[in-house]
């Protein structure tokens, strides 16, 4: 004969039965183990009874009684044991409810060992984060922070093409740290020592970019100063010229730049002599210059001067393993800023890690600096991260759907133009989709042709 106790040990830690009204009919010999009572002492008595003594918290068998069906939750017990329940109706063969029974399993040890692993998961964010300044602090005083492997191939091919003087340009979405790196490149090269002049095409007025950028002789123009000024690309003289947002440089402009490259002068407004100037140059954009050739706005012989060799940063949604890292850092960085101490809960890591950054690295710099300022206790919790990024973690959570009744043919064409999309708006690349999406690169490609492009 089977020994059904024996067999319900081997499965489940615990096994408790009630009657309808929460009498105990049947408990488990390893109760007292976790629960520290005698469960020759349990039966016949109200489980209710044990819960206000204290032995366990929540109780789950009366949440059944009341609901009349199954009811899961962790519990824990006095002799400090955490244990996952199962709490099951019983129905008669009339289909009478007659009772309740309880299946616990002991999660204690998983549950310290999750910890464990929270803590080294976030050492190890915490020992990057340290390495990643200190090699930093050896090339310069610019914190150039990464962790995922694209990065890092950018970084090293940064300090490679900071050795020479060929022109660069970097390429990459609003937000993702081009201004970062550009001094980062500075400070790798042998022109460490010397200026680092930024500039941002697009903050200067149109009418003072020229006299801002190559300066201008003295009673050039009503109001200029009577002894003349030096433009900032001569104030870049033997250092680095970044020029950022270059696709929104004039036309006009873009013929003088060309000079500068070419022919290593400069000349300023209401003059007629030239400067000899020795530069560096670093340009970036988040346009498509070559669009921009096509269309007449930007100049294909300058085009070429600038794009010698291209570095693309890619966004922070595709390089997620760096955000707790980033995150960590500038935690740090605004914590010492404001002489505030702030530490984020694992819920909140975990929630910004999920969001997609649409702003990249300048948004989450952003919003960390927000929850550091606006925060009221040391621990920082998920109800104080803006709603806009829960908003987004609940629309993500939705996944592909069918909305309507369709052929099954066409359901399954509609689930894969979706995720095609969504693949396409993530990644750009069919490569990078390809990837994502378990298919080859040619697939993508076909698909991205189909469902994205001529939306078939």
């Amino acid at each position: 004969m089977i020994d059904f106790e024996a067999v319900l040990g081997s499965i489940y830690d615990i096994v408790h039965v009630t009657d309808a009204e929460g009498r105990t009919l049947y408990c488990s010999e390893r109760y007292s183990e976790f629960f520290g009572i005698d469960p020759k002492e349990m039966i016949g008595r109200p489980v209710e009874e044990f819960y206000r003594l204290g032995y366990f918290a929540p109780t789950i068998t009366m949440r059944v009684i009341r609901d009349k069906k199954k009811v899961q939750t962790i519990q824990t017990t006095l002799q400090n044991r955490r244990l996952y329940v199962e709490g099951t109706p019983i129905w008669d063969k009339d289909g009478n409810f007659s009772g309740v029974v309880n299946t616990s399993i002991d999660i204690t040890d998983q549950e310290q060992l999750q910890q464990e692993l929270n803590e080294v998961k976030y050492v190890g964010t915490l020992f990057q984060s340290e390495m990643t300044k200190e090699r930093s602090r050896q090339k310069g005083n610019t914190c150039l922070i990464y962790r995922s492997q694209s990065m890092q191939q950018v970084a090293a091919m940064a300090e490679k093409l900071a050795q020479v003087d060929s022109s660069m340009i970097l390429l990459g979405e609003s937000g993702v740290g081009k201004g970062v790196l550009a001094k980062y490149i500075h400070e790798c090269s042998p022109r460490e020592d010397k200026p680092f002049v930024h500039i941002n095409c697009g903050a200067i007025p149109e009418t003072l970019l020229e006299s801002e950028l190559f300066g201008y002789e003295k009673g050039a123009f009503t109001g200029a100063d009577k002894d003349g000024k030096a433009g900032l690309i001569e104030k870049a003289n033997r250092g680095t010229l970044f020029l950022d947002e270059i696709g929104e440089m004039p036309l006009a402009l873009q013929v003088k730049l060309l000079t500068v490259l070419q022919e290593k002068t400069i000349t300023p407004v209401g003059s007629s002599v030239s400067r000899k100037v020795d530069v560096k140059l670093i340009t970036a954009t988040n346009k498509n210059l070559r669009k921009m050739v096509k269309e007449g706005r930007f100049r294909e012989d300058l085009y070429y001067r600038i794009h010698v060799v291209p570095l693309e940063i890619p966004p922070l949604r595709e390089r997620r393993e760096e955000i707790p890292v980033l995150i960590h850092y500038f935690l740090n960085v605004f914590s010492q800023k404001y002489c505030l101490e702030r530490q984020l809960s694992d819920v909140c890591y975990r929630i910004l890690e999920d969001y997609d950054w649409p702003g990249n690295v300048r948004e989450l710099e952003n919003v960390v600096e927000r929850l550091v300022v606006t925060s009221h206790d040391v621990l920082i919790t998920p109800a104080q991260i803006p709603r806009y990024i829960h908003n987004q973690q609940s629309s993500a959570h939705n996944g592909i759907k069918v909305d309507r009744l369709m052929q099954m043919q066409d359901a399954m064409d509609e689930v894969e133009r979706q995720l095609v999309q969504r693949a396409f708006d993530q990644h750009k690349t069919t490569t990078r989709i390809a990837e994502a999406l378990g298919i080859s690169q040619p697939s993508a490609s076909r698909k991205v042709r189909k469902w994205v492009f001529t939306g078939e």
